[in-house]
């Protein structure tokens, strides 16, 4: 089946628009917090709340498609440092999982903080477990460390586990960071995240379980 050249104009028309839009979301966000209201949002972007509306549906598809393009932004970074380092190595994984996390809560802390906040799904909405940011941070870990231990002939079954697990941790910290008065560097903290995960390696044995 032939596709129609307007029809394909069109599409490829919608998706640059929705990425202006979502561009012009952030500098809204950086500009009034993270708790911006979708007339400043409009107001930004030069058109009018209908438009976005169109574009996203409501707010809860605005706040997924910003989602999207952090997590996008966090994603080349370590893309970039599974290539450089060894996925075993949940340590070096770690840390640098921790560096990209901390460099976008230190840089950007109101689209931290809007991320960091979904908006409230209707009581009929049915609840997606890796919805927002450390879900696709966690799937994207679990995704690395299965790939290794599976390359490896080894038991893949924790990745999921050790994925979200390991984002957890981050998250909590980074938390726990941007409250601190004073606040310790970043590289500080990246550094005490390697120490604790240092001697941790997916090729460690699992301990036995605990008796009854």
């Amino acid at each position: 089946m032939s596709v129609d050249g307007r029809d394909a104009r069109w599409n490829q028309h919608r998706t640059e628009r929705r990425r202006e839009l979502v561009s012009h979301a952030l500098r809204a966000i950086r500009v009034h917090g993270a708790g911006v209201g979708m007339d400043a949002i409009a107001a930004r972007a030069g058109t009018s709340k209908t438009v976005i509306y169109r574009h996203f549906g409501d707010r809860e598809g605005l706040y997924d498609a910003v989602v999207a393009s952090v997590h996008a932004y966090i994603h080349e970074g370590l893309a970039a440092a599974f290539r450089l380092s060894d996925p075993a190595d949940l340590g070096r994984l770690t840390a640098d999982l921790a560096d990209a996390y901390l460099e976008l809560v230190e840089r950007d802390p109101e689209i931290y903080r809007f991320v960091m906040t979904p908006p409230a799904q209707s009581a009929d909405a049915v609840v997606d477990p890796v919805r927002g940011l450390p879900g696709l941070l966690g799937e994207q870990i679990a995704d690395a460390i299965e790939a290794n231990m599976t390359a490896r002939g080894m038991d893949a079954s924790a990745a999921r586990t050790w994925g979200h697990g390991l984002v957890g941790f981050i998250k909590a910290t980074a938390d726990h960071w941007m409250a601190s008065t004073p606040r310790p560097p970043r590289a500080e903290v990246v550094a005490h995240i390697a120490q604790f995960f240092a001697p941790a390696r997916v090729e460690a044995p699992v301990p036995a379980p605990m008796p009854d």
